[in-house]
């Protein structure tokens, strides 16, 4: 016998056993439906007179009495008397979504679909079964195609929108924990979804922003505010987080006009501390002789020129530290530092030898440059400040080594940066650069900041 043939004649035992059950078995009277928020998959017009009309119809009595076996076996009995009765797949779908079978459903439903795309009941029910396995994103797609194939179904438009929305929220909260956890190529690939789902919601754009700061991307991070201020012009946060990053790049000018852009949307007293600031560098820098404004370019720092900067950068610090007696440098009354050249040596920051020579000339190791930046520490913590509790490790010195001390403070406070192979290379010359953005890390620490 032919595999059709068998087909054929399995199709029809099962038509009569069916037909044989069902005179057995009385119909049910459903004055209450066991399942009243299930959509009836109505047979339609071009269906009404297919031979499995009576079958399905007598089927879905039995689901709604609660019947679920019986009900099964009638949707069976349909499709073996059309098996291109897609009505029948979607009773079948209800039937094994009733049993919590999701994924069985979600088959039946697909089936269904396979026959009329737009058939409304097995929509609805997909969308049920996929929000059962926490599929939100395609139930939302599910429920969307029934809407749109009939847009009366008003409350189910309401649902949508809460589902979108909690869905939402649940995935800001993973992305936050993300953030939060410090896996930032997770976060970044979250808000990234989020925001190819919600284009609109800028505050996605600034907490992105943060995660690709915190990950030294600031171009990056940058691009992002821009895209929340394009979406919403008043986020003050998105203001206040761009200037941020413009000032720890150095750029004062773009960096006020974001700040001024934030006060004038919500004053506040950080803020106006920050572009107090920013006019006290600029008179700075108005004041500062050029030979300051060329260290940054330096090849090799010289002691001169690490005075003037930690005299710029700390002037505070070093007078409350200045001792009460006379400071005599003989070599450096001609140094265009001379100033500062004194006041690191009042404040014990920088010494002259016992011949009173400051060698303002001499070029600054990375050892020497590690004393001064922790001395400095020092003279703003005083005692109570707590030393880093893990010291790094370097291949050049050894833990008792007499520059370990300072050499590993500095790189664990991180205003230093260890070298190659997990070297330090204590006497290796310091360049401008290098001098420049140690200072500036120190005071971005001392000051609280990141």
């Amino acid at each position: 016998m032919s595999r059709f043939c068998t087909r054929t004649a399995y199709a029809v035992v099962l038509v009569v056993s069916a037909c044989v059950a069902g005179c057995a078995t009385r119909l049910p009277v459903v004055t209450t439906p066991t399942y009243p928020d299930y959509p009836v998959p109505v047979v339609p017009a071009d269906l009404a007179d297919d031979p499995a009309v009576a079958a399905h119809e007598r089927a879905w009595l039995f689901l709604q009495s609660g019947d679920l076996d019986e009900a099964e076996l009638g949707f069976v009995t349909a499709l073996g008397t059309s098996p291109a009765f897609y009505p029948s797949d979607a009773g079948l779908g209800f039937v094994e979504l009733s049993r919590g079978a999701s994924d069985q459903a979600i088959a039946r439903f697909d089936a269904a679909l396979a026959g009329r795309a737009t058939y409304v009941p097995a929509l609805i029910g997909r969308g049920e079964a996929l929000l059962a396995v926490d599929r939100v994103g395609e139930a939302v797609t599910s429920f969307e195609a029934a809407v749109n194939a009939d847009p009366t179904l008003i409350s189910l438009r309401r649902r949508i929108e809460d589902l979108r929305f909690s869905d939402l929220t649940a995935q800001v909260a993973q992305a936050r924990a993300a953030r939060d956890a410090g896996r930032n190529d997770e976060a970044r690939a979250s808000y990234e979804r989020l925001i190819d789902a919600s284009p609109d919601s800028g505050f996605l754009y600034i907490e992105l922003a943060e995660v690709e700061q915190r990950d030294g991307r600031d171009q990056a991070a940058l691009s992002r505010l821009e895209q929340a201020i394009a979406h919403d012009p008043s986020a003050v946060a998105a203001w206040r987080l761009m200037a941020d990053l413009y000032l720890a790049a150095g750029d004062i000018d773009r960096g006020e006009q974001a700040l001024l852009r934030a006060e004038s949307i919500e004053p506040s007293e950080a803020t106006s501390r920050l572009l107090a600031d920013i006019e006290g560098r600029r008179r700075e820098e108005v004041s500062r002789p050029p030979e300051y404004l060329a260290i940054e370019e330096s090849e090799a720092v010289t002691r001169g020129q690490l005075a003037a900067l930690v005299g710029i950068g700390f002037p505070d610090l070093l007078i409350e530290a200045a001792g009460a007696g006379a400071t005599i440098v003989t070599d450096a009354r001609d140094h265009w530092g001379y100033g500062w050249v004194l006041a690191v040596a009042q404040a014990g920051v920088m010494l002259a030898d016992t011949n009173y020579r400051f060698q303002p000339e001499r070029a600054v190791t990375r050892a020497e440059l590690a004393e001064v930046l922790v001395r400095v520490r020092r003279l703003a913590i005083g005692d109570r400040g707590a030393l880093p509790t893990t010291r790094p490790r370097f291949s050049d010195l050894a833990p008792g080594h007499l520059r370990y001390a300072a050499a590993s403070e500095a790189v664990a406070l991180g205003v230093l940066a260890p070298l190659e192979r997990d070297t330090f290379q204590p006497g290796r010359a310091v360049d401008g650069a290098e001098a420049v953005g140690a200072v500036d890390r120190l005071r971005r620490l001392l000051d609280g900041g990141p």
